[in-house]
């Protein structure tokens, strides 16, 4: 009987001894780290990032990209242009970018979100939101916007101002519940009157455009 309980004691302490020094090791290794696997998300300047973490989550994609996520895009800024928080000042802007060593206001490239109320359409919205200087007025209808596709979307452009060097155009992207707008503020254009200048073809506009082609618009991403 006596050889029994030595027994049992010796058991109960070797494995009490057992886990004392499991607790110890894994406080001295610290937590094993997760393999994550070795897929990657394409960027939308076409740069890619990994997995890392515990959670094995992607990294963010870094500057040029942006996301916005609560307007469920993502995009590259063109070179040469940084963000302005500052010019932020309408609810409806989500985003400012300035062009760096430039004129004096510098040429901008802005983003807007322009929520579809109920009873109305995109188009309604689109219109209601365009006003064409130095006059004042808004477009008639969707005749005076320009479809324009640019990867696999398809925008309604018009040049909002034609006037003292300035040429100012407006990208709209009509979706479910919302319609985004995408201006570029071109500033000492000195063909600005010229008849025959293609405003697309100008190369803060031509910007935007590359711009639009990283677009990726996640709200339709179901």
């Amino acid at each position: 009987m006596k050889q029994l309980l030595a027994g049992i004691v010796i058991i109960v302490v070797l494995g009490l001894a057992g886990f004392f020094w499991r607790n110890t090791l894994e406080r001295t290794q610290g937590p094993k780290e997760t393999a994550c696997t070795m897929d990657a998300r394409v960027c939308p300047d076409g740069t890619t990032v990994g997995r890392s973490g515990p959670s094995c989550d992607f990294s963010p994609c870094l500057y040029p990209n942006v996301e916005i996520a609560s307007a469920e895009v993502a995009y590259a800024v063109p070179a040469g242009y940084e963000e302005n928080k500052d010019a932020l000042g309408d609810p409806s802007m989500l985003a400012a970018y300035e062009q760096t060593g430039t004129s004096t206001p510098p040429n901008a490239i802005i983003v807007y979100r322009f929520p579809i109320p109920a009873g109305q359409t995109a188009n309604d919205v689109i219109i209601a939101n365009t006003m064409l200087e130095p006059s004042g007025m808004q477009p008639d209808d969707m005749n005076d916007f320009r479809p324009r596709i640019i990867g696999t979307k398809t925008f309604s452009s018009i040049t909002v101002e034609r006037f003292e060097a300035i040429v100012h155009s407006a990208y709209y992207l009509p979706r479910e519940t919302d319609v985004l707008r995408f201006d570029v503020v071109e500033r000492d254009v000195e063909e600005w009157t010229d008849a025959d200048l293609i405003v697309s073809n100008l190369p803060e506009h031509q910007a935007l455009m590359r711009m639009l082609g990283t677009l990726e618009d996640r709200s339709q991403a179901q």
